[in-house]
């Protein structure tokens, strides 16, 4: 079993535009960084001096040289050839801001942060749980730049499929620089989700059988429909980036291309399929559907909300 203060050694591969996060996520002393790319000569050099780590500029050669596990912090999409070279490494990979079809290319991967690992989060699921039948749940998540705005989205999608249910149709009310806000219909009821930049913090309201519950990052507020108090408490932040942890659980694969957990598998695709249909319904202007989504993909949708 690995000791709470030993170290982790990691690979990492960063955007300019996302170097001050890496730094603060990769200074993490549990974390030891060894190897670090970028497709910025500035931000290789950077890391390289800051972590006394070696430098890559093509991600195909870090990936071979990479021996545990890969965090991948950049948001635009993956080329055919870095997909192809990172599905034949027997490494963990770890990556934020994923599409559908990154996900589907890389069976080893796994997505960061995660709302099932924020505090607030574990609220929601808790409040759930004893709640009733949700009718309106509204999601609000801000993040710290624009260049963040996916992971966000995908925190705000995150909570509607675990409330929610399945979910298909998706309308993007607005979007603009910085900013997004889409209507969700779930299996269970409708949903409202907003992401934006400018400071970290998200909140969750959930509107139902069970009255009406705020959730935030820092507080608790739960009220029954005839006014009376089930709840109010403070959250306190653990301190800790989910990206951290997410790395610090990443296992090296014992068999080569060995699945992760099914139904963890399951989940990150649902997420990425309706984050997906949110941006196409940007696009379009118009309610798109995440069936058609995954359909497109060849991914039948059913066999995603199946239990093991």
């Amino acid at each position: 079993m690995r000791h709470a203060l030993e170290t982790r050694e990691v690979s990492a591969w960063v955007e300019a535009d996302r170097l001050e996060r890496a730094v603060r996520v990769l200074s993490d002393p549990r974390l030891r960084p060894t190897r670090v790319g970028s497709p910025d000569a500035r931000t290789r050099r950077t890391l390289a001096d800051r972590f006394n780590a070696e430098s890559f500029d093509d991600m195909r050669r870090l990936a071979v040289a990479t021996k545990s596990v890969l965090w991948i912090e950049q948001t635009a999409p993956l080329g055919e050839f870095e997909r192809e070279a990172l599905v034949e490494e027997n490494i963990a990979i770890v990556a934020g801001a994923c599409t559908l079809p990154f996900l589907l290319a890389l069976p080893q991967v796994e997505t960061a942060p995660s709302f099932r690992r924020m505090a607030a989060g574990a609220a929601v699921l808790g409040i759930a749980e004893a709640f009733g039948r949700v009718e309106v749940l509204q999601s609000t998540v801000s993040v710290a730049d624009r260049g963040r705005l996916a992971e966000g989205l995908r925190v705000a999608v995150a909570a509607s499929l675990a409330v929610l249910g399945p979910i298909d149709t998706v309308n993007a009310v607005g979007a603009s620089a910085g900013t997004l806000t889409a209507s969700l219909v779930g299996a269970h009821g409708f949903g409202t989700i907003a992401v934006a930049s400018g400071v970290e913090g998200a909140s969750f309201a959930l509107v139902g059988e069970g009255g009406i519950a705020n959730v935030s990052s820092c507080s608790v507020a739960w009220r029954r429909r005839d006014g009376s108090w089930v709840e109010e408490a403070r959250i306190e932040p653990d301190g800790e980036e989910p990206i951290v942890r997410t790395i610090l659980e990443a296992e090296r694969p014992v068999v080569r291309r060995k699945p992760l957990d099914e139904s963890l598998r399951r989940l990150r695709l649902r997420i990425a399929a309706v984050a997906d249909t949110v941006r196409l319904s940007v696009r379009t202007g118009h309610g798109e559907s995440t069936e058609a989504m995954l359909r497109n993909f060849d991914v039948d949708p059913d066999d995603l909300t199946a239990r093991t």
